[in-house]
């Protein structure tokens, strides 16, 4: 396998990487009354036609909300009156994603300048981009075998082999890599996801148009997140993801469940700290520094940023992931701490 194909569904899993394991779970009915069922050699479902059970499965079909409304914020300065609006989105998009309803489209029309979650211009810096490729590969002579239990090794083996995103480099790659590749494939295996999503829509249309463009962080600060994420958190992380994953029709509609919690305008049904509840217990410490890093820590540091924006004067338009807005530790919660009138539209 190609370092390009490896990057390839990374780039995929590290847009979703949280998203798709969440422990929101939908029991989807997928019996065929008309159609009669046998089990092959290998637990596969096979009609009386001869197919089998797909190996793929479309997230359209799942979607219940097809008129998004998401969540948006209005943040005011009481004593300027400066304003900005801050937008919750979904890290992937679908059919219906990009039909967004008026209030976004006259909220960014308002504003003289776009942020984004990321820098972009310092995400593709070849040092940044450098940095992080080497954090993913082990340098002190030992592989992934080292640092995570067989069983997790051998089942993501047999998983990425089947759909050809495995060979022996990988085994150099550390488990964070794995956990985000094995993500990555699992996720390329859901139908009509769009990788375009709301943020690359109004990047393009702020660059068009000459708008302001900020960032609020580079690469630095996903460096930071997977050395967060202990060999113990990302063992299970593998392990559980492919076993979702084993069921696609499962995993596409609790795809499909987020999708529509973010269409609906539900931010607090998408809290992080939902996700992946069915570790063990020796596992809670370790799921909490992760949470503290991958999420609280950059609300507060983001939070800090955007205060700063606001204070120059300038009507900005913010772009970022909804789980920063979910749960009572959310960016809308630490700006209100702050002294600013934080008002939701949706």
């Amino acid at each position: 396998m190609s370092r390009v194909r490896f990057f390839a569904a990374l780039s995929a899993a590290l847009i979703a990487f949280s998203a798709v394991s969440c422990s929101h779970q939908i029991l989807v009915d997928d019996t065929d009354t008309n159609a009669k069922t046998t089990v092959t050699g290998e637990g596969e479902k096979e009609t009386t036609s001869g197919t089998t059970e797909k190996e793929t499965d479309d997230i359209n079909s799942y979607i219940k909300v097809k008129k998004a409304k998401p969540a948006m914020w209005k943040v005011t300065d009481n004593k300027t009156g400066n304003e900005m609006y801050m937008l919750g989105i979904m890290r992937f998009a679908t059919k219906y994603t990009m039909d967004l309803p008026d209030y976004v489209d006259e909220a960014y029309q308002k504003c003289s300048g776009v942020v984004m979650e990321s820098d972009f211009n310092a995400m593709l810096d070849p040092q940044q981009l450098q940095e992080y490729t080497n954090h993913i590969v082990y340098t002190d002579g030992t592989t992934v075998k080292d640092h995570i239990s067989k069983e997790t090794y051998e089942t993501a083996i047999e998983y990425l082999s089947k759909y050809s995103y495995y060979d022996k480099s990988m085994d150099g790659y550390s488990a964070n890599g794995w956990a985000a590749q094995v993500n990555g494939v699992s996720i390329q295996r859901v139908e009509n996801l769009a990788m375009e999503n709301i943020d690359s829509k109004y990047l393009t249309q702020a660059t068009q148009e000459g708008k302001e463009i900020l960032g609020l962080e580079d690469l630095s600060v996903q460096l930071e997140i997977m050395d967060a994420c202990s060999d113990e958190l990302c063992d299970f992380m593998i392990y559980d993801t492919v076993r979702r994953s084993k069921d696609i029709r499962g995993f596409t509609s609790n795809l499909a469940y987020q999708y529509d919690c973010w269409a609906r305008g539900d931010v607090d049904a998408l809290d992080e700290e939902y996700y992946w509840n069915d570790r063990s217990a020796d596992l809670d410490d370790d799921y909490a520094n992760y949470l503290e890093v991958n999420l609280y820590k950059r609300n507060r540091n983001m939070a800090d940023k955007l205060a700063e924006f606001i204070e120059t004067g300038n009507k900005y338009f913010v772009v970022i992931g909804v789980t920063h807005f979910s749960g009572s530790k959310g960016i809308d919660d630490l700006l209100t701490e702050k002294g600013y009138k934080v008002e939701l539209i949706k």
